[in-house]
């Protein structure tokens, strides 16, 4: 099965539908993430994944919003200068929020 793959340039609120997209990359961000969730919309459903890889341009902060959670894997905060930051969520019903489980 292939992943749905999105990537975009440049966003401070990145807009990303799981209903479309597993796999989401933010690529050259020049600027802070105002908020992961503002522009973030789909019908997840249990078990569901979703990665996100984030490239600044140098560290960028990441403000999460109201649809992520952290889980024994806290939520990152910013990116580390140029290098990639991954982060894995699964979509949890208890809560309707996608909980973070994976930061590399």
């Amino acid at each position: 099965v292939s992943k749905r793959v999105v990537v975009t340039t440049q966003s401070a609120t990145p807009t990303i539908n799981t209903d479309n997209v597993d796999f989401y990359s933010l690529t050259a961000q020049a600027a802070d993430i105002t908020s992961m969730t503002t522009n973030l919309s789909g019908t997840p459903t249990e078990g569901q994944t979703l990665w996100l890889a984030i490239t600044g341009t140098a560290a960028r902060a990441i403000t999460w919003g109201s649809s992520f959670e952290a889980s024994t894997v806290a939520l990152p905060t910013t990116t580390v200068t140029t290098n990639r930051l991954d982060v894995g969520f699964v979509w949890n019903t208890a809560t309707s929020k996608w909980r973070c489980v994976a930061v590399a």
